[in-house]
């Protein structure tokens, strides 16, 4: 055979593995092969056939690379077969702190999935009287403790076990299990949880919100979902439209309740007393279902307020008060009370702080924290109108912050949501509707811009960080006219001692005022302009209907020309400021924290290093008091 050898050219990966004695490849072309028959078949190969053969073979060298048997690899399948019997050995006494529990091995795989090895303390407490003792369970515990499955097991892990019976298997068809949460996000977050255990069971989670498509939801009640996950406005609305697969929602196994007390406020959800009346309208079925209702603060009591103490000697409301009025409103008997919530309710890992100023300090307070320490951020307001002010100020700034409030749409919502998650150093502006029940993980910090106007409300704020056994900071941003709901909050909580102050660099403050005076001078300019555009639109669409011409325009055309002149002007000043780093500069003199009426000193010279808001408070505390100390000693040896 004669002809011309050439190399092939291959990807590097082909080489990689044991083939490290391996040269190259090459091809021969222009060749004549002769066979035993003295046949000769011409096979003069042209260059379009060749790069045709080329592609072929390196796809099958590359395939066989693959699939490389385990004795030439270096390896015998028996040795494979010993590490897979090990790991499963491995996996299966990594999960035997859930084997108490009777749970389904699908159950069990999805919990390993999501790496939860060992129950929480509130799930440890409710699984054996809710599975084994078909309980009611009342659970009080700290925001982030693990509510969510302390339910949720035993309502899956029946479910399966339904399903799994032949006689039973029509009757699981049902719709089996209604949880009711207090917002939106909640409620896809729980729905989200269930579905990530349920995954290697067939159980058919769907959650049920308001802001998202009637059609779409019918499309998931058409599913025959076993668990629905819904607000109370939105499934009652269904309800009342003759949803077919709600229709005998009064027959359900389990109802949950999740953030009982929000959901019970006066005012609020109108649409759950409905919910329960029609919930509760089988008295068999009332009788045989099982009730879970849980909350952060569901012991947290309240003094009354002066004049209803003077009125005929009302009595101290108690926690047992309240639990036994929850009973009755929702219909319970003889339910298990399970409460991890150290009286307090909030989580240990948390660091409290406050700052006091006037309201139009604020704002300089919110920026400077941002600027010098940076984090996932979550900043919360009384009102949409703030949280919308706000988020303006801080987008001019370029912080990049994230709005979250009732008068967005669903999906804008959980766009900004998911956004937050992603980014390592996002900020969150919001209402209370994030409060409650949202698990975002590696939350570094949670300012309250307003005082919240219940404890409650602070307590499941300052419970988005300090999660799972995480170090979280909260700080309370308080102006004079809030000082009143700031005492309420310490002296419901049972603080023996006041908040610690957050120490401020004053020797920066300067910087941060001339910044944000900018911003608010823009947005205001931004605002004026707008009405200006819409009061000179608006002449302009009247004339143009009226068919008639304008001789004499007011000025507002010339007012609009001269303050979008001035806005750049202002907007290029802002640019030219933010491009100016505020920390990284070295300080100027020395810089001073008043922290219980001690001024500390700051003789650091050079501020080039990143340290955290905790660490900072903490090493300021200490420094208090050692001052303190040392200012008694000396008093006394005077």
């Amino acid at each position: 055979m004669e002809g011309k050898w050439k190399p092939v050219s291959l990807d590097g990966a082909v080489f990689t593995g044991d083939f490290n004695d391996l040269i190259g490849i090459e091809e021969c072309s222009g060749y004549e092969l002769e066979n035993q028959c003295n046949k000769v078949s011409k096979g003069q190969i042209n260059s379009k056939s060749t790069k045709n053969k080329l592609k072929k073979r390196k796809k099958s060298i590359i395939k066989n690379l693959e699939v490389v048997s385990p004795s030439k690899a270096g390896s015998t399948s028996e040795e494979s077969v010993k590490i897979d019997h090990f790991q499963a050995i491995e996996d299966e006494l990594s999960m035997e702190a859930w084997n108490e529990y009777d749970l389904s091995e699908v159950i069990l795989k999805g919990l390993q999935d999501q790496g939860f090895k060992y129950p929480t303390t509130i799930q440890a407490l409710s699984l054996p009287p809710a599975i084994f003792g078909k309980k009611d369970i009342l659970g009080a515990a700290e925001t982030g403790s693990g509510k969510t499955l302390a339910f949720g097991l035993p309502i899956l892990n029946s479910i399966v076990k339904m399903k799994s019976d032949d006689k039973s298997s029509q009757d699981s068809l049902n719709l089996c299990a209604l949880i009711l949460t207090p917002t939106r996000e909640l409620a896809i977050q729980v729905k989200n949880h269930l579905q990530l255990v349920a995954k290697y069971s067939n159980v058919n989670v769907v959650a049920i919100v308001g802001g998202m498509a009637a059609v779409k939801q019918e499309r998931l009640l058409n599913r025959l979902p076993e668990i629905v996950v819904a607000t109370p406005g939105r499934l009652w609305e269904l309800i009342q439209l003759g949803y077919g697969q709600l229709s005998e929602i009064d027959r359900i196994k389990f109802l949950v309740i999740d953030e009982v007390d929000r959901m019970l406020e006066k005012g609020h959800f109108l649409e759950l007393q409905n919910l329960l009346e029609k919930v509760n309208f089988d008295e068999d079925s009332k009788k045989r279902r099982q009730n879970f209702v849980f909350s952060a603060t569901l012991e947290l009591v309240h003094d009354l307020p002066k004049y209803l103490k003077k009125v005929k000697r009302k009595a101290q409301n108690t926690p047992e008060m309240k639990l036994k009025k929850l009973i009755q409103t929702l219909g319970i008997t003889e339910p298990k009370v399970v409460s991890v919530s150290r009286g307090v309710s909030l989580p240990e890992s948390l660091t409290e702080s406050r700052v006091n100023c006037s309201i139009i300090e604020k704002d300089y307070y919110v920026y400077y924290f941002l600027q010098k320490y940076p984090g996932r951020t979550m900043i919360f307001c009384n009102s949409i109108g703030c949280v919308k002010r706000l988020t303006t100020l801080l987008t001019l700034l370029e912080c990049h912050p994230f709005p979250l409030h009732a008068s967005l749409q669903q999906k804008q919502r959980l766009k900004y949501l998911e956004k937050f998650r992603e980014k390592e150093d996002s900020i969150l502006i919001a209402t209370d509707v994030a409060a409650r029940g949202l698990d975002i993980p590696s939350i570094d910090h949670v300012i309250h811009y307003q005082v919240p106007r219940t404890t409650e409300s602070y307590i499941h704020r300052s419970g988005r960080t300090a999660r799972a056994n995480k170090q979280g900071l909260t700080l309370l941003i308080i102006d004079p006219s809030e000082l009143q709901n700031y005492f309420k909050v310490c002296k419901t909580l049972k603080k023996s001692e006041d908040i610690s102050v957050f120490p401020v660099q004053q020797n920066y403050f300067e910087a941060i005022k001339q910044r944000v005076n900018l911003a608010r001078e823009l947005d205001k300019l931004q605002l004026q302009i707008k009405k200006t555009n819409l009061e000179v639109n608006w002449i302009d669409k009247a004339a143009k209907e009226m068919d008639i011409i304008v001789d004499n325009k007011p000025n507002n055309s010339k007012e609009l020309t001269k303050g979008k002149k001035f806005l750049d002007i202002k907007k290029k000043q802002l640019a030219s400021l933010l491009q100016k780093p505020i920390f990284l500069e070295r300080a100027k003199g020395k810089c001073f924290s008043q922290i219980e009426g001690f001024l500390l000193e700051n003789t650091t010279n050079s501020i080039q290093f990143q340290e955290s808001a905790i660490n900072t408070l903490k090493h300021t505390m200490e420094s208090s008091k050692s001052r303190k100390r040392k200012f008694g000693t000396w008093k006394s040896k005077k």
